[in-house]
C-alpha cells in the first residue's frame, strides 16, 4: 500500500510507507510553506497526536526536525488540537493520526491558521515541496511548550459554551445513563465532559491505546453493544474513531443511528427559518427533508470537511456536516466534532423528554447503504466513463475537486460514487433511498457496475 496523499492529509502504515524520514521531510515541506506564506522567520506550530502506538515517533521526529515554537498538546482529539491552533493565535498545527485507519497506519493532518485543515490548493503545495529535490533551511529558534493539562481543561470548556444553563438544567435533570466506547482513543476524555453535567456514563475500552474492536465505528464493530446497553439499561451507546471526530450511536433495539441522521436532528435543532445548511454530496436525503421543513437552504459541495468549514464561512451558516462521516460541524468550530454532536443529541433527548428512538421515530426513514470495492487505479478513467454511460438517462451531478459523481435515481433515491481519497485502490459507493429494498438494489447495481468495468 503505497503513502496516501490528497488534501485530505498524509496516511500510510507506520515503519513502511510512512517512515520517521518521511515525517521530518514532511514537517520540513510544511514549515517552508508557513514560511513562504506569512513571510515570518519565527513561526508558532500546535502538535497533537492521537493514540496509535507509533504517535510518539513521528511526534518526536517532527520535533526534532523543526525550529520555532512548538505547543505539544500531547495526545488529544482533532477538534481540540485544531481550537488550540486558535486559542494560542498560532501559525498552523500538526495532527499526527490516521482518523478511523487501523493502528498500524498514521498520518498527518496538516492546519490554516484558522485551525482548519489546509485548503486543497495549500495542501497541493506542501505535497509538491516534499516531492521537490529542495533542500530546506529551517531558520528560528526551538521552544517547545506542553500544554498536556492546560488542553484537557480548554477544550470541556469550550464543548460546553454551545449549551445554555438551561440546556445543562435540563439533561441533568433528564438523568439520562448511556454507554460511551472510546476504544482507546481521544475521545475518553468525553467521560468527564459528560459527567460535568450530570450523565451517567458507563465508559469501555477506556485505556488510552488499547483498541479491542476496530477503529472504524460501524454496525459491524460495535454490534456487540446492544448486550451491554440493555444489561445496563443504558439509553444508547456513543462509539468514536481514533480522533474523535467522528461518532456513531447505538441503540437498544442494536439500530445504528447513521451520521446523517444525527446531522439532520442537529440542524433541526440549531436551523432557523431561512437559514442555510452546507452539507458534502454523500449526505443522506433527511437532510434535505430537514432543511426544506424550516424553509431553509441547503447547499451541497465537495466532499472533504475544509469545504463544508469554509462554504459554512462564506455563507454564514451556523451548522452543516457530512452526513457520511458521523459528525456535525457548529460554528465557530471548522471540523467534525463527535464529542459536541453528542452533547446537541442529548440536549434534544432532555429538551423534547422522548427517547432516541422515539425522537427518530418523528422523521422519514431513509436507508443510507455504503460499500468499497477495491480497483486497479489505472482503470479508474475506464471505470469512470462505464458509470457515466450506465446512468446516461439520469441527472449527474460531478464535483471537480473530488471527482465524485451523484446520480439522482428519481425524487427520493441517489446513487454516489468516489475513489477515496485515504484508500488509494479503494472506491466508495454509497446509496440512499426511502425504501431499503431499493437501496440494496442500487448499491448492488453500483458494486456490480464497478466490478464489470475494473474487469
Amino acid at each position: 500500500m503505497p503513502l496516501v496523499e490528497s488534501f485530505s492529509g498524509i496516511r500510510g502504515i507506520f515503519d513502511k510507507t510512512l517512515t520517521e524520514e518521511v515525517a521530518v521531510r514532511y514537517a520540513l515541506s510544511y514549515f517552508n510553506f508557513l514560511q513562504d506564506k506569512f513571510k515570518k522567520k519565527q513561526l508558532k506550530i500546535v502538535i497533537g497526536t492521537d493514540t496509535r502506538p507509533s504517535r510518539n515517533n513521528l511526534k518526536n521526529a517532527v520535533i526534532e526536525a523543526l525550529n520555532c515554537e512548538i505547543i505539544d498538546l500531547g495526545a488529544a482529539s482533532t477538534p481540540a488540537i485544531e481550537l488550540a491552533v486558535r486559542h494560542y493565535k498560532a501559525d498552523g498545527g500538526i495532527i499526527i493520526t490516521a482518523s478511523h485507519n487501523e493502528p498500524y497506519w498514521n498520518g498527518f493532518k496538516f492546519l490554516d491558521k484558522d485551525g482548519a485543515v489546509l485548503r486543497p490548493k495549500d495542501m497541493e503545495k506542501v505535497i509538491k515541496l516534499y516531492h521537490s529535490k529542495k533542500e530546506f533551511k529551517i531558520n528560528g529558534t526551538k521552544k517547545i511548550i506542553r500544554k498536556y493539562k492546560e488542553i484537557n481543561e480548554l477544550y470541556p470548556d469550550f464543548v460546553l459554551s454551545f449549551l445554555t444553563k438551561k440546556d445543562i438544567e435540563s439533561i441533568r435533570n433528564s438523568n439520562i445513563k448511556i454507554i460511551i466506547d472510546p476504544n482507546g482513543g481521544t475521545g475518553i476524555i468525553a467521560k468527564n465532559i459528560l459527567e460535568k453535567i450530570g450523565v451517567k456514563v458507563i465508559g469501555i475500552n477506556m485505556r488510552y491505546g488499547i483498541f479491542n474492536r476496530t477503529i472504524e465505528p460501524n454496525f459491524d464493530s460495535l454490534y456487540y453493544l446492544k448486550g451491554m446497553i440493555n444489561g445496563k439499561k443504558a439509553a444508547f451507546a456513543a462509539a468514536f474513531d481514533c480522533d474523535a471526530d467522528r461518532i456513531e450511536l447505538v441503540l437498544p433495539s442494536g439500530r445504528l443511528v447513521s451520521g446523517h441522521y444525527l446531522l439532520a436532528l442537529v440542524v433541526d435543532d440549531i436551523l432557523s427559518k431561512n437559514g442555510t445548511v452546507v452539507t458534502n454530496d454523500a449526505t443522506s436525503n433527511i437532510v434535505k427533508d430537514v432543511v426544506k421543513k424550516n424553509n431553509g437552504k441547503l447547499i451541497e459541495v465537495d466532499v472533504g470537511e475544509i469545504n463544508v468549514a469554509d462554504e459554512m464561512h462564506k455563507q454564514k451558516s451556523r451548522v452543516g456536516g457530512e452526513g457520511s462521516s458521523g459528525g456535525v460541524i457548529v460554528n465557530p468550530s471548522k471540523c467534525r466534532d463527535g464529542i459536541l454532536t453528542l452533547l446537541y443529541i442529548l440536549k434534544i433527548i432532555a429538551k423534547k423528554q422522548k427517547t432516541l428512538q422515539e425522537i427518530l421515530n418523528e422523521y422519514p426513514r431513509y436507508y443510507t447503504l455504503a460499500s468499497k470495492i477495491e480497483f486497479d487505479p489505472k482503470n479508474y478513467n475506464k471505470i469512470r466513463k462505464h458509470i457515466k454511460d450506465h446512468y446516461n438517462d439520469h441527472k449527474i451531478v460531478e464535483k471537480k475537486l473530488s471527482e465524485s459523481m451523484k446520480i439522482l435515481i428519481n425524487n427520493h433515491s441517489f446513487v454516489w460514487f468516489r475513489a477515496s481519497k485515504t484508500e488509494s485502490n479503494v472506491f466508495r459507493i454509497i446509496a440512499d433511498s426511502t425504501s431499503l429494498k431499493e437501496a440494496q438494489l442500487i448499491l448492488d447495481i453500483g458494486k456490480k457496475l464497478l466490478k464489470n468495468a475494473d474487469g
